[in-house]
Formats: structure tokens, sequence, C-alpha cells
């Protein structure tokens, strides 16, 4: 199986200037850095919180940029929605379509299938969630090609006990997802989202990766109490025979407090699903 590299770049959150034209800056700084460095990627992933309170005309500017960067650096650009990104002005400005009810897609390079999911939950609501039908159309993709080393990009975290602080803004039902992933032949899970760099193991295998933020660094000491900070960085992920390994690449982090982000309870929100039986075998 041949080197097969990803760029992950997560949180842009781009915004839209006085003029109402889209102010790309700091993505174009990544991109600018991609090429100054000869990174050749056979894929981009931009994994959700790509326009703060963006309407149909920021997305639709946002594909356009897209399409302009795809051609400069003749790479494929995969876009992911995150909690701040607003789902009806995506469909309509960058999708070109009326509605759908959630963004999931699949790609299949080489011998492997890279599987995008839609973890926006509910408007104002931070934390992620995957509703049945998305999870039932990746159960049945997975049952398609069985033998595929599989490689999982969302928005939200997966929980993990160094994570237990910040429950309340991680995927909510990591139980369904881990169900529908368990015995499949997963290579790993990306996800953005925590503004911050982590690595943990979950369902005892399944590697997961979380990128910071392509616009700011939230650090999250206290659990009460998130200092946020200009920030830029993105991984390269370079993935041989089906095994992916991770270099991160921060370009800057700012020394000041720009905000600071009150956090009233850490704990899931409730309506997190019950966990599921345990069937312990018989004495």
């Amino acid at each position: 199986m041949n080197r097969f590299t990803i760029v992950h770049i997560s949180d842009i959150d781009l915004t839209m200037d006085d003029n109402q034209r889209l102010a790309t800056q700091p993505l174009q700084r990544i991109f600018d850095d991609l090429e100054d460095h000869q990174v050749a990627a056979d894929l981009i992933v931009l994994s959700g919180d790509l326009l703060i309170d963006g309407d149909q005309q920021g997305y639709r500017q946002l594909h356009q940029y897209l399409q302009q960067q795809e051609r400069r650096l003749q790479v494929t650009i995969q876009v992911l929605l995150g909690d701040r990104d607003d789902r009806e002005a995506f469909n309509r400005g960058y999708l070109a379509v009326a509605h759908q009810p959630y963004y999931a897609d699949k790609q299949v390079h080489q011998n492997m299938d890279f599987y995008f999911l839609d973890s926006k939950w509910e408007l104002n609501k931070s934390a992620g969630w995957l509703d049945r039908p998305q999870l039932d159309w990746l159960n049945k993709n997975l049952h398609l090609a069985p033998r595929r080393r599989a490689f999982i990009f969302l928005h939200h975290p997966l929980d993990a006990s160094a994570l237990r602080d910040m429950r309340y803004t991680l995927l909510q039902n990591n139980r369904e997802l881990l169900a529908i992933l368990h015995g499949h032949n997963i290579g790993g899970i990306f996800t953005g989202h925590l503004h911050f760099d982590a690595n943990y193991v979950v369902d005892s295998v399944v590697p997961v990766t979380v990128t910071g933020s392509a616009a700011t660094y939230i650090n999250c000491q206290d659990p009460y109490q998130h200092d946020v900070y200009t920030g830029t960085t993105y991984n390269v992920i370079t993935i041989q025979r089906g095994i992916a390994s991770v270099i991160t690449h921060p370009l800057a982090l700012g020394q000041t407090v720009i905000q600071t982000i009150p956090v009233n309870r850490t704990g899931f929100v409730k309506h997190r699903p019950r966990a599921i039986p345990v069937r312990r075998p018989l004495p």
C-alpha cells in the first residue's frame, strides 16, 4: 500500500469583513505554509466550525475560495460541519441544495475507506450528536467493505478519562458509534473542536487524534474557566500499510488572553443515552 498523506485542519472560524467578503486568514496562512514546504497532500480535511455566524452568501464564497485552493494545491478539500456552523445556510450556499438532515460522505482511496460524519447537534449546543439515520448509513457501508481499513473524521471528540471535565461539549452518544465500529477494521478517528491537541485510545484499540484550531488555542486546565489565545496549528497524517502517524505543525501562538469562556457544569448533557447493559456469562 502506497503512502497516503492527509492535511487535517479544524475550527477555522472564518468571518465576513465589513464589505461582506470572506476573510480567509488564518486559513490562508496554512495553505501558504503547505505550498512553501511543498507538502504533497493527497487530501485536505477541514473538520468543522467553518464560519462564525455564516449565512448562505458566506458559505457560497467559502466554496468558491476552496475551489481556488484545490486548483492551486492540486488536491481535493473535504469539509465537515461543526457546532458553530449553520446547516441550512451551508446546504444552500455551499452545496446548493434545499435541505438535507445531515452531511456525511465516504471516499475510497487505495484500499482504504474514509468516512466524514456530521456531528452537529441542535442549534446553540456545543456538544455533538450522531443521529440514527446517519449511524445506520455508516453501519451499512462498513459492512459492505469489512476488510478495508477505515478512517473516521468528525468534528466532536469522543469521551476519554483525560477529557472528563469537558464531557458537556464532546460527542454525547459515544456508545452508539463505538457499537457500530466494534469489530471493524478501524485505523483511527480524527476530530477537532477542542482547540488544542489530544491523543488517546477508545474501545481498547482505536486511536483518536484531536487536532488544534486554525484560529485560536484554548487553555482548559481550569474546568470552569477556559482562556482563549490566538493560535494556528494543523496536522499532517501519513498512512502507510494501514497505520496512521501524525505530526502537528504549530504556526502561531499568542501570549495574551483574548477571551474567557465560563463553564457552569462539566458533565454530559441531559439527553445522553443510558449505558447499554453488559451481559455477564452465567457462573
